[in-house]
């Protein structure tokens, strides 16, 4: 055996051994789960960006809207955990708490239109009950809504108290806009919307909010960071990215410079994954067929996000997709699988998540130069 596979549950650590071919469990400690007991999904499930402490007793008035107003659960997720990676610069996770935003009042207003709401950051549209649809649809196309959500974070001290705060502006790639006809029938259409034209008009947006957080008295001296989010197409299975953000320090009133992110994730197995990285592609295809040759009854496939930043490995997220539902069959996989990993990514951060018909069935959090940390859920049986 390669190395030895650490599981963690609730302060208790249980070494599984005994790997035989490509670090397989033999059939005997395949059989002997009891050693390992199960965790609440609920409380422990790993983030594959969360190193922050949470205050979690705090909700955000704001929380529902991202549901709204986000087209698909990746970004929903990444537009989170995304600025919690970016605001960790200048927020330690080792000094700082993170909370839900609690201080920027009336967000829903501001990702509407100017016309339709005096806070709306949206482009106003001119139009009038003779309209038919077909010209308002026009006008819409022709001044698309660019802003789809505001993601407020809180970092705060051991007391409570505010140190820091970040503000992710969700811009669209795509507009997608319906329009009633006179008959209450609903019309659809999309813009695309160019890069440059969503940077430029996030910026705006961005120096407008800027403004507006400084002139609320409680936060007129507090540190910021505001980022601008690429907002994926409906049901994409890649997330967006932040791609630019900025720094303010207690005593700036204005942003004074941008920061480009060179991050770009890809989805492995793809065509575009293999011509960018054909190293990682080959190894990923590899080890879903040793391990399909091994659980020669079972169905194991893998996909993964690899994120890169200017075209180094940054971390690799893998989602494995199998039949398994028996604890011990996870247990063994999981046992199986994770020296195998560790092997193919020593330096980077790996997150697996090893999915069935049941569900999540177990988390695998690799560190570089660390024990993995495994988290069996408790929808396994």
């Amino acid at each position: 055996m390669k190395k030895r596979l650490i599981l963690t549950s609730t302060g208790l650590m249980v070494f599984l051994s005994g790997c035989t071919f490509l670090g397989m469990p033999d059939k005997s400690e395949n059989e002997n789960t009891n050693l390992v007991t199960q965790q609440s999904t609920s409380e422990n499930e790993t983030n594959e960006y969360l190193r922050y402490k949470v205050k979690s007793s705090v909700f955000s008035e704001n929380r529902e809207l991202i549901t709204y107003q986000v087209n698909n659960r990746v970004d929903m997720n990444e537009i989170e955990t995304g600025l919690m990676s970016l605001s960790e610069e200048y927020f330690p996770a080792d000094k700082f708490v993170y909370q839900e935003g609690q201080f920027l009042e009336g967000i829903g207003s501001w990702i509407r239109r100017e016309s339709n709401d005096e806070l709306g950051l949206n482009p106003a549209i001119d139009v009038t009950e003779e309209m038919g649809w077909e010209e308002v649809m026009e006008i819409s196309k022709e001044n698309p809504m660019y802003l789809g959500y505001v993601h407020e974070q809180n970092y705060v001290d051991q007391k409570g108290n505010l140190k820091g705060i970040s503000i992710g502006l969700a811009m669209k790639s795509v507009d997608y806009i319906s329009v009633n006809d006179n008959l209450g029938l609903k019309h659809f259409d999309t813009k695309e919307i160019s890069e440059k034209k969503m940077i430029s008009e996030g910026k705006k947006m961005a120096e407008t909010i800027i403004n507006r957080v400084r002139q609320k008295e409680n936060l007129n001296n507090v540190p910021i960071v505001i980022s601008l989010y690429q907002l994926e197409k409906k049901n994409s299975v890649l997330p967006g990215s932040y791609f630019t953000y900025a720094y303010l320090d207690a005593n700036d009133n204005s942003i004074k410079k941008w920061r480009e992110i060179e991050k770009k994730d890809f989805l492995f197995p793809s065509g575009d994954a293999e011509e960018h990285d054909r190293v990682v592609s080959n190894r990923l295809k590899g080890l879903e067929e040793d391990m399909n040759s091994f659980f020669k009854d079972r169905t194991i496939q893998l996909v993964s996000k690899g994120t890169y930043i200017d075209n180094d490995l940054q971390k690799m997220v893998i989602n494995v997709n199998t039949d398994m539902t028996k604890y011990g069959e996870i247990v063994g996989f999981v046992q199986a699988f994770t020296p195998e990993i560790q092997d193919f990514f020593p330096h980077e951060p790996i997150y697996i998540y090893v999915k069935t018909p049941d569900g999540t069935a177990a988390t695998v959090l690799i560190e570089p130069e660390e024990e993995p940390s495994v988290h069996i859920h408790d929808n396994v049986n």
